[in-house]
C-alpha cells in the first residue's frame, strides 16, 4: 500500500495538470525550444511516478552512478546532474506528501548540517566565491541522498535489495570496461565511468556486497549469479591498474575473508583463492609491471604517487596559511599556484588526490574535522547495528552492517589517494549507515516488547520449596 495519504494523490493530479498546461503555454505561447519540453515533460513524469514509488528512486540513481561521466562529465549543468536533482525532488515531495522523512535528529545529522553550514561559510571567503557556492550546492545533493537513503532504506530486505542492486549494476559497468579495454577502445578498464580509480573504488565495494549477499543467499540461483560475478569484478579491478584499488583490495579481503571464516563461509574461501589463481594466468604483463611498482613509487616518490606527494606539500601550506577558512570549497585548483614551488607548477590543474589533505585545504581544520566525524559516527552506528544483531540473534542486520562497514573502511582507503568526498557512492554508504542505525533501534525496542509479553513463571502455592525442584517417579 502506498504511503500516501487518499488527499495527497488528487494534489498531486492537479499539481501535474497545472505543470503539463504551462509547458504547452511555454511550447506555443513563449516557443521554447521543442527539446526544452520534452526534457521537461520526462522529468514532471519522472517526478510524479518517483514520489509515489520513493523506493524506485535509489535504484534509479545507483544506476545513474555508473553512467554520470559518460556525458557531459565537465559541465556544470549535465543531464545526469538533472537526472540525480529529479530522483532528490521526488523524495522531497513524498516527504511533503507524508509530512514526514522516518528520520531522527541524531549525531551524524547535527555533523552533516555543521559540515554544510561551515562550507557554506567557508565559501564566502574563498578564492573564487562562484566555484565555492557551486561546490556547497553539491555537497546539499550529496547530504540529501544520504538522507534519502536513511529514510527510505527502512527493512532488511530493502537493503539487501540496494546490495544487489550495485553489486549488479557494477558488474555491467564492469563488463563495459573490460570490453572496451580488449577492443582497444581504452587503455585502461574505466568503461563508461570514465576513471579508472572510480570503477576501482566501485568494484572493491561491489566485491563485499557479492561476498556477503553469498552468505545470506537462500536460492541457488542467487549463489550461482553471485560466484559468477566475483570473477568479473576481480578480473575488472586488475585490469584499471589502479595501484590504489589493488592495496584497498587487499585489506577488505583481509576482513571479508576474517568475517568469512568466523561464519564457517570456507567453501566461498576457497572458491575465491582458485579464482584468482586462474585469473593471474590470463592477465596482461601490464599488470604485474604496474603492480610491481607500488613498492618503488612509494619508497622513492615516483610515478604518479612522487606528484600526489608534492600535490599535498602544496596542500599543506594551504593550510598552514588559512587554517580556519581554507582556500573554498572547489578552490584547490585555483589556490594552487599561490602555494607552490618549484617543479610543482607542473601539477597546478590537478585536484588534491587526498580527499582528507584536499577538503581540508579548502573547507579549513573545521571542514576537515567535520568530514572525518561523519564516518566516524557512520562506523559507531554500524558498530552498534552489529551488536544489537548479535545479541537479538538478528543474522541478517549483523551480515548487513558488514557490508557497509567493509564498504565505508574501502572508501577511507581510497581517499588516501582520491578524492572521494565528491562521489555520491560514499553518500549513499553513508546513508545505508544512517539506515542501519535506524534498524537497530526498532530491533532494540521489538526485542523489549516481546520479552514484555512473554508471561511471567507463576510459583506452585501450597508445595515446599523442595517439592517443586523434586523430579517425577
Amino acid at each position: 500500500m502506498s504511503p500516501i495519504g487518499a488527499l495527497s494523490r488528487p494534489v498531486l493530479f492537479l499539481a501535474a495538470v497545472v505543470y503539463f498546461g504551462c509547458l504547452g503555454f511555454a511550447l506555443i505561447g513563449w516557443h521554447l525550444a521543442p527539446e526544452i519540453v520534452l526534457g521537461l515533460t520526462v522529468a514532471g513524469i519522472a517526478i510524479g511516478v518517483m514520489s509515489l514509488r520513493p523506493y524506485l528512486a535509489l535504484h534509479v540513481l545507483i544506476l545513474t552512478l555508473f553512467v554520470e561521466n559518460a556525458v557531459g562529465s565537465t559541465e556544470v549543468i549535465s543531464p545526469m546532474k538533472i537526472v540525480g536533482l529529479v530522483i532528490l525532488l521526488s523524495w522531497l515531495v513524498n516527504v511533503t506528501m507524508r509530512r514526514r522523512t522516518g528520520l531522527v535528529f541524531d549525531g551524524f545529522a547535527a555533523v552533516l548540517l555543521l559540515f554544510l553550514v561551515w562550507s557554506s561559510v567557508s565559501a564566502v571567503y574563498a578564492f573564487d566565491t562562484r566555484v565555492g557556492l557551486n561546490r556547497t550546492f553539491q555537497y546539499a545533493q550529496y547530504a540529501l541522498t544520504t538522507l534519502m537513503f536513511g529514510s527510505l532504506v527502512n527493512t532488511p530486505a530493502r537493503i539487501r535489495r540496494v546490495y544487489w542492486s550495485f553489486a549488479i549494476a557494477t558488474t555491467l559497468s564492469t563488463v563495459v570496461a573490460v570490453t572496451m579495454y580488449y577492443l582497444g577502445k581504452t587503455p585502461t578498464a574505466s568503461g563508461l565511468l570514465v576513471n579508472r580509480n572510480l570503477l576501482a573504488i566501485y568494484i572493491n565495494v561491489a566485491i563485499v556486497c557479492a561476498y556477503l549477499l553469498y552468505q545470506g543467499a537462500t536460492s541457488g540461483l542467487g549463489r550461482t549469479v553471485l560466484l559468477t560475478v566475483l570473477p568479473v569484478l576481480f578480473l575488472g579491478l586488475a585490469l584499471t591498474f589502479s595501484r590504489g584499488g589493488l592495496i584497498s583490495l587487499a585489506l577488505t579481503m583481509l576482513v571479508v575473508w576474517y568475517r568469512l571464516a568466523r561464519k564457517g563461509g570456507f567453501v566461498l574461501l576457497g572458491a575465491s583463492i582458485g579464482m584468482i589463481c586462474v585469473l593471474t594466468y590470463v592477465l596482461p604483463d601490464a599488470f604485474w609491471k604496474r603492480a610491481e611498482s607500488i613498492g618503488p613509487a612509494i619508497s622513492r616518490e615516483r610515478d604518479t604517487y612522487g606528484a600526489r606527494v608534492k600535490i599535498w606539500r602544496a596542500a599543506l601550506r594551504m593550510i598552514e596559511d588559512r587554517s580556519v577558512l581554507g582556500v573554498g570549497p572547489g578552490n584547490f585548483v585555483k589556490a594552487f599556484p599561490h602555494y607552490a614551488k618549484g617543479r610543482e607548477f607542473v601539477y597546478q590543474n590537478l585536484a588534491s588526490h587526498n580527499a582528507f589533505v584536499g577538503l581540508t585545504a579548502e573547507n579549513g581544520l573545521p571542514g576537515g574535522a567535520l568530514f572525518l566525524l561523519l564516518f566516524g559516527f557512520a562506523l559507531r552506528g554500524v558498530r552498534r547495528c552489529m551488536r544489537v544483531g548479535r545479541a537479538t540473534a538478528r543474522s541478517d542486520l549483523e551480515t548487513h552492517s558488514i557490508v557497509v562497514e567493509v564498504s565505508l573502511l574501502a572508501f577511507l582507503v581510497a581517499g588516501l589517494t582520491g578524492d572521494v568526498y565528491g562521489v555520491k557512492g560514499l553518500w549513499v554508504f553513508l546513508g545505508l549507515a544512517v539506515a542501519l542505525g535506524r534498524m537497530a533501534e526498532r530491533a532494540v525496542i521489538e526485542n523489549r516488547s516481546q520479552a514484555a509479553e512473554r508471561p511471567a513463571p507463576v510459583p506452585m502455592e501450597g508445595l515446599a520449596p523442595w517439592a517443586l525442584a523434586r523430579p517425577r517417579q
